[in-house]
């Protein structure tokens, strides 16, 4: 966990060092690794002028 997340888990209200808040911040990082290629796959003419979900 890099300084920028443990600010921000901080001003959260939580505790970084929290075993269920490094679990679920690994859980996240695990599951945007699977994921990584879908943000690749899309392009403007597949979107057939549809705006991309925020």
């Amino acid at each position: 966990m890099d300084h920028h997340e443990r600010t921000a888990i901080r001003n959260e209200g939580h505790d970084p060092n929290h075993p269920a808040v490094v679990a679920a911040l690994d859980q996240v990082k695990r599951t945007l690794n699977l994921h990584r290629h879908l943000a690749w796959t899309f392009t403007a003419a597949d979107l057939d002028g549809h705006a991309v979900p925020r």
